[in-house]
């Protein structure tokens, strides 16, 4: 298994208009660990997780990936180090589950036959025990279903990291054990490091093997 670099906050600070929410933030988020970032509403997860992604910018500091600014680099570039799922979901009339999981493979079609391709898509159904659903409309599947769905287009970019901004919103108990659970055994299996936002402190607690919270402006581990 191919091992990734850390992603590394350094002196990370964020603002809104007038307001500063975390100041020199300095932390690693670890390849093939599954990371819970937790913290009360208006505290920055979700723009710290934007961050990360390279959609906004610091105020001041930086986010590296092997020596090098994720702010230095293209959107493409980018795409083959993060994948990303926020909160808001669009199902797509007309598009199969397996479809949605192909159109993630665009950072490996350059080099890549179209058997490749679709090895590349099978492997990340699998990933997410869909191989059942893969021919289903994404107008025809479940909450739970359809944010396996977005996981495996994410992770069909071969990214080495996935952050995941509240993966357990809406979802019924069943939904989200089974969902948690596929996450910890990507983290250990496939390799990519996963950091997931979450206001449920029972799957924090039950599945995250790297805590962190968003508290006072700042990072903070726990345990």
């Amino acid at each position: 298994m191919k091992r990734h670099n850390s992603i590394a906050l350094q002196n990370l600070s964020l603002a809104y208009p007038g307001k500063e929410l975390i100041s020199n933030v300095s932390i690693s988020i670890e390849p093939g660990v599954l990371t819970s970032l937790q913290g009360r509403n208006g505290t920055g997860k979700s723009t710290l997780m934007r961050c990360i992604a390279g959609l906004i910018k610091p105020l001041r500091g930086d986010v590296l990936f092997n020596h090098k600014s994720i702010y230095s680099l293209t959107p493409l570039e980018r795409s083959q180090i993060i994948g990303a799922l926020w909160t808001d979901k669009v199902r797509m009339p007309g598009i199969t589950l397996r479809e949605l999981v192909w159109m993630g493979t665009y950072n490996v079609r350059k080099n890549a036959s179209t058997v490749a391709l679709n090895v590349v898509t099978d492997e990340c159904i699998e990933a997410l025990n869909l191989q059942s659903l893969s021919k289903q409309p994404l107008d025809q599947l479940s909450d739970g279903e359809l944010q396996k769905a977005m996981i495996a287009r994410a992770l069909a970019q071969q990214p080495s990291f996935l952050l995941l901004d509240e993966p357990t919103t809406y979802l019924d108990y069943v939904a989200k054990e089974e969902l948690m659970v596929t996450l910890r055994n990507l983290c250990e299996n496939k390799g990519p490091g996963i950091l997931f936002t979450s206001h449920d402190l029972d799957v924090i607690a039950k599945y995250a093997r790297q805590r962190l919270e968003l508290r006072d402006g700042n990072v903070h581990a726990i345990g």
